[in-house]
């Protein structure tokens, strides 16, 4: 009996440590990388369009708290091979207020970039 109730606990304790699977490839989740716990900044829907040859980003971004909420981001430009076609971005610094829907936009520092990655984190 006690070895039952020892292998129930067990199971649970596995099943809830069990991963999402991962984002369909494409999708808007594919293109965010949280850089540790993404904390109360939910990304919503994107935009992407080529202007004169490069490509740019509108990023829809919402804060799920009643208060104000810094966060940090910056984009990796992407070739059609998946590598990066430019130099790292410096980190970019926002903030929001509380329960505020904002959008960040940028665009590729060269033609070269067919994809990209939008990489966020909060203090």
């Amino acid at each position: 009996m006690r070895l039952k109730i020892i292998a129930v606990a067990a199971l649970a304790l596995l099943a809830g440590c069990a991963t999402p699977p991962p984002p369909e490839p494409g999708s808007a989740a594919s293109k965010v990388v949280a850089m540790g716990p993404q904390k109360h900044i939910v990304v919503g829907a994107m935009r992407v369009a080529r202007e004169n040859g490069f490509m740019t980003v509108n990023v829809q971004l919402s804060n799920t708290l009643n208060s104000n909420k810094i966060f940090y981001y910056r984009f990796a430009w992407l070739g059609a091979e998946g590598f990066p076609v430019a130099e790292e971005e410096v980190w970019k610094s926002q903030m929001m207020y509380g329960a505020q829907t904002s959008f960040i936009q940028a665009i590729a520092p060269t033609p070269k970039a067919v994809d990209f990655r939008l990489e966020i984190k909060t203090p």
